[in-house]
């Protein structure tokens, strides 16, 4: 690799996200101290530089903890203690942000953002109410591990997404290398409900039965390109489930989740008009409905092809992205990356596989 076009760290691409590193990358060559260092040598950089021009925040190039990371220590030991810094938030730090975030919605409501705006609130609130009618029930009273909840449907979503673009040589290395732990049987039914679903396509039930038989006899994971284009595909969808399905269990989001949707179940019940009309009233009474709003868009500009999918396919699902916006934002980075520059992205794929770190391919963030 040239001097001008050096290699990507795999491992720092793992620890600080992809966009995250390429804004880094792209900002070094600014920098007379490379901040992608670390430790004693880093102290030591800096100590030399002294120009007095890079404050601290400069100095450190770290991946900024969520909310949920930073109470999934405290989760473990008292999930009720847990719960009880979170509401404290909710009340004082969280109370701000919402009450801001709830004059610019009105704002936008009234026209005073201009008729572009205003357009865009009509339809997050269309959206929000068709889900309400549709999904609210399924999403507050089924567990998160079942693919009938809307929660795993998104997730599902995202993530069946990314594994089923991967390059094929990533996955033939991972089975090769058996960089992935599956469990003792893969059935494929939840790959095979995400298609009745419409949450995947390309594909059919029988092939995907076929890739999850392939999974459970080891022998036959180094097969690669072997396979064909329609097996490649499913096996990827089969992958993507079983990933999915360790994400909902073992994410640090999750504890934060659950309350957020004990708290969405309490009060919905006992709004008038039942639980399936009352989600934009909560949610603007709330002060969360901004919060959702911006999410989705986020998305939509990231990724439109999977705002589109929730938003439509899955009846609203968009206004709900929020909830899983910190568990997987690092998928959606890298579908845009791949979207926007797929040379690039292949760089990304093959750093993270040189530096061993293809769990971090399957699940950034999660120590898996």
């Amino acid at each position: 690799m040239s001097q001008n076009n050096p290699a990507y760290d795999g491992a720092l691409i793992s620890e600080l996200g992809v966009k995250r590193y390429l804004k880094g990358v792209s900002a070094r060559e600014f920098s007379n101290v490379n901040f992608f260092i670390r430790g004693n040598q880093s102290n030591k950089a800096w100590k030399e530089c002294n120009f007095g021009c890079h404050g601290p925040t400069y100095r450190s190039l770290r991946r900024p903890s969520t909310k949920a990371e930073l109470l999934k220590p405290l989760n473990d030991v008292s999930p009720m203690l847990a719960g009880f810094v979170d509401g404290a938030h909710h009340q004082t730090v969280g109370q701000v942000q919402r009450t801001a975030g709830g004059i610019k919605r009105t704002a936008e409501g009234l026209h005073a953002a201009g008729p572009e705006a205003f357009a865009q609130v009509g339809d997050e609130n269309h959206a929000i109410y068709s889900f309400a009618k549709t999904a609210l029930t399924k999403l507050v009273s089924l567990e998160l591990t079942t693919l009938d909840n809307p929660f795993a449907q998104v997730v599902t979503t995202v993530v069946s997404e990314y594994v089923a673009t991967l390059p094929e040589w990533v996955i033939e290395d991972t089975l090769k290398q058996n960089a992935l732990k599956f469990p003792e049987t893969i059935d494929g039914l939840w790959a095979v409900k995400s298609l009745s679903l419409g949450l995947i396509e390309n594909t059919s039930q029988e092939d995907l039965h076929r890739a999850a038989a392939t999974l459970n006899a080891p022998a036959q994971r180094l097969i690669g390109k072997q396979l064909g284009k329609k097996a490649m595909v499913a096996l990827c969808y089969v992958i993507a489930s079983q990933v999915t399905k360790k994400l909902i269990a073992q994410s640090a989001e999750i504890p934060g989740i659950k309350r957020d949707l004990v708290k969405l179940r309490k009060v919905a019940k006992g709004l008038k008009g039942g639980l399936a009309g009352s989600l934009l009233t909560l949610l603007s009474s709330q002060g969360h409905l901004d919060r959702a709003a911006e999410a989705s868009r986020r998305l939509e500009q990231t990724n439109p092809r999977i705002w589109r999918i929730l938003r439509y396919k899955l009846n609203g699902a968009n206004m709900v992205y929020f909830l899983v916006e910190n568990m997987v934002s690092e998928y959606i980075d890298r579908l845009s990356l791949l979207e926007r520059n797929p040379a690039e992205f292949k760089r990304v794929m093959a750093a993270l596989i040189k530096a061993r770190k293809t769990q971090a391919i399957f699940f950034p963030g999660i120590h898996a």
